[in-house]
């Protein structure tokens, strides 16, 4: 399947069931963006669980109001492990502030390596 594009992020098949995001440089993503993110979310893998390993590129960032909507209305027992991928400080502190806020149903970790992120979410 081809990688569905936005200004604002890229999202695409891995393997089956193993989504990668990510955020383009530069952007934050809001309310509208969250839900655009998960509708494409569902159209690389329907109804089936699924991964993601989330690309933070430098100076982008996620609202606040997103983050919340993320943690409210896309708790989903179908999303298995989120991988943050980043050697930004602001990215670690941000995630690790949405985690223990948030207290997502999803379990998360960040990691500075794309392939420890990939051996964990395969794991």
């Amino acid at each position: 399947m081809s990688p569905i594009e936005n200004k604002k992020f890229t999202t695409k098949l891995i393997e089956s069931n193993f989504i990668a995001l990510e955020i383009t440089a530069g952007e934050i993503i809001d309310e509208i963006d969250i839900h655009d993110i998960y509708a494409s979310y569902k159209e690389l893998v329907g109804e089936n669980e699924y991964v993601v390993a989330v690309y933070g590129n430098p100076f982008s960032s996620i609202s606040k109001k997103a983050r919340e909507i993320a943690a409210d209305q896309y708790a989903s027992l179908k999303r298995k492990k989120v991988a943050l991928i980043s050697k930004n400080t602001a990215h670690v502190l941000l995630v690790t502030f949405f985690i223990r806020v948030n207290k997502p149903k999803t379990e998360i970790k960040i990691f500075k390596k794309e392939s420890e992120a990939f051996d964990w979410l395969r794991s």
